[in-house]
């Protein structure tokens, strides 16, 4: 796939260990052989000194080819118009102290930088929300420099690194200084106690089992805080269970605390747990520490996985888990499965077909909002694509650890699905104009029930569905839209449809009368009574409902109403047969305005001479 990824880079000579003092060196030597003996006694192999994440350069990128998004405005103050498409890249980040930092981010081309800081969350759906520094060309030339932010431990930070216009685009360098506090790419999951609830989105179209494993691209790291301090020379075991994920060889665990403090080797227990040692060196280690365990995960099933870390006491407790010896815990949602895809309806559309078209009825639509032509009518506007682009929010992952793309999902044939009667249209098409002023993609294929788009792996962003008229009467109708996918990979990837969506409906403007019960009885006559009082002849139409398991049969469902006249309709000779009670609804469209048309139900007993006489309801007005 076609995605950015984060590049991180070797730490520098700012996190070199400093010589240790005298009495220091007799402190790591001490816990050298402490830990020696504990680790031979656990069958655990030699530690490794544990890394500092201060004042660093945190990613080196490209946003060429990245997401896009309408940035902010300099002070969050609104939506940019001149970075309305612009690529982003959001680098998460944590502190290990409260502290003031200054955040650089330096274009390695020409392109022109900008930098934002969100607070707790970032979506780029709502730029305006969670901001709390912004800056565009603080630094040299087009680099962008926030000078002093002030950043709190325990929350999770959002750097974005973004462009001026919507061609600012390339590679950068992307650094934070704190004259104080550790930094560390946050990237993954954060456990805390009480336990977080803030789990990686993996794509719920994985096909699972059989277990897949995901390649972590630092959004499957999980950092914890130590959560306990101890004194120098001291050893504990830490224990980090994931219900239901495999740790791959080759995890290990970085610390943000002392450089003097050490990390022991990663040992995997037979639950798929895994378990390690912590010697503080020369200094204490501090609750506060951080633990960022790496590495790529196996899934083994398709299930919500949450994990813990416990810290013990002795390695056999670490090994065992459970509360015994265990003197911290953290815990946190880990994963969870989400959609990728999705559909919706941004609006509804209303177009009216106009009973004073030019002849035949029916056959234009009334001009106005948001019809801007006679011959187009927008049935509705709607959206398909991955589910951040649709909905927002964080796109879920998939087997490379990236956001999986609809290119992943999609075969060729996919396609959306519009019901509704197209019959009398000349052309239905796709449009990025709410007046149906451009055709983007004509259907494959419609008819009185459906009209096909096939679109692949394409997005539909903030399409509108137009009916273009043909020069016959324009049906009323109700239209939905839905998603008919077709998967790319049906080994790897299982598609379900969307919708059917409700998308709009074409109306008439002109008159519609209901009988809601017209019998037709044995030796009753029967009759509909339609009065035009109008300069024109009208049109009208007859719709016939029955009841469940009564099947009607019909005939004469059309005629004329006369200029200034009246028109008797005999309904046995419109109901013809019944094979249950002799009733039924009756819908009947006139072709002319509303004013112009009245219509009676009359049933009539010949043999005494009883009429019965009822105006017929107008459908919504009565």
């Amino acid at each position: 796939m076609n995605k950015p990824s984060i590049l991180f880079l070797a730490l520098s000579a700012a996190f070199a260990v400093a010589p240790a003092h005298a009495n220091d060196a007799a402190h790591d030597e001490l816990a050298a052989k402490r830990l020696a003996a504990e680790q031979e006694a656990a069958g655990l192999e030699p530690a490794r000194a544990g890394i500092r994440t201060k004042d660093v350069e945190i990613a080196s990128n490209t946003t060429a080819g990245a997401p896009t998004w309408n940035r902010p405005l300099s002070g969050f103050g609104g939506l940019s118009a001149t970075g309305t498409a612009v690529p982003y890249v959001a680098h998460p980040f944590i502190v290990s102290a409260n502290d003031n930092c200054s955040v650089a981010l330096d274009t390695l081309g020409a392109h022109d930088t900008f930098l934002f800081i969100y607070e707790n969350a970032f979506d780029p759906m709502a730029p305006l929300v969670n901001g709390i520094a912004s800056d565009d060309d603080g630094g040299a030339g087009f680099n962008s420099l926030i000078g002093a932010v002030a950043l709190n431990a325990g929350t999770t930070y959002y750097a974005v690194s973004t462009g001026f216009s919507n061609s600012d685009e390339g590679p950068y360098d992307l650094t934070i200084n704190c004259p104080v506090a550790n930094v560390t790419y946050a990237g993954g999951v954060m456990l805390t106690n009480p336990a977080s609830n803030n789990p990686i989105r993996v794509a719920e179209e994985l096909v699972i089992p059989p277990a897949r494993t995901l390649t972590n691209a630092g959004n499957l790291d999980i950092t914890t805080e130590v959560d306990y301090s101890f004194s120098p020379g001291e050893v504990r075991y830490a224990r980090l269970h994931c219900p239901g994920v495999g740790f791959a060889p080759g995890t290990t665990v970085t610390y943000s605390g002392d450089p003097s403090n050490l990390i022991g080797a990663v040992n995997t227990s037979a639950d798929g747990s895994i378990y390690f040692s912590i010697t503080a060196g020369a200094t204490p280690v501090v609750e506060g520490d951080l633990l960022i365990v790496d590495g790529d995960r196996t899934l083994n099933a398709k299930a919500p996985v949450d994990c813990t870390y416990g810290l013990y006491d002795f390695p056999s407790q670490a090994q065992a888990g459970g509360a015994t010896g265990r003197v911290a815990t953290t815990a946190g949602a880990y994963i969870r499965f989400a959609p990728s895809y999705a559909l919706a309806v941004d609006n509804q559309g209303n177009p009216v077909a106009d009973v004073e078209s030019t002849d035949p009825a029916y056959s234009e639509f009334v001009f106005g909002a948001p019809t801007f032509d006679i011959l187009r009518g927008q049935v509705g506007g709607f959206s398909y694509g991955t589910t951040a682009g649709v909905l927002g929010g964080d796109q879920p992952i998939t087997l490379d650890g990236q956001a999986i793309e609809l290119v992943d999902l999609m075969d060729a044939d996919t396609a959306l699905v519009f019901t509704g009667d197209f019959e009398a249209a000349s052309d239905v098409y796709f449009s990025p104009a709410a007046d149906c002023s451009a055709n983007i993609q004509s259907a494959d294929s419609f008819d009185e029930t459906e009209a096909v788009f096939t679109i692949g792996s394409a997005a539909t962003f903030n399409h509108f569905l137009c009916y273009a008229a043909g020069g016959d009467p324009i049906r009323a109708s109700e239209f939905t839209v839905a998603l008919a996918p077709v998967s790319a990979d049906p080994a790897t990837y299982a598609v379900g449809g969307r919708g059917p969506l409700a998308l709009g409906e074409i109306t008439r403007n002109g008159a519609e009368l209901q009988a809601p019960l017209a019998q037709v009885p044995e030796n009753y006559l029967s009759r509909m009574v339609l009065t035009n009082t109008g300069s024109q002849d009208r049109v009208y139409e007859v719709r016939v409902f029955g009841e469940t398991g009564n099947v009607i049969s019909t005939a004469n469902l059309t005629g004329t109403v006369p200029a200034g006249g009246t028109q008797v309709v005999d309904l046995t000779t419109v109901l013809t047969g019944f094979t249950a009670a002799p009733r039924a609804t009756l819908n009947v469209t006139i072709a002319g305005p509303n004013g112009q048309i009245q219509g009676l139900y009359q049933i009539v007993n010949p043999d005494s001479g009883t009429i019965s006489n009822h105006v017929m309801v107008r459908p919504g007005m009565n």
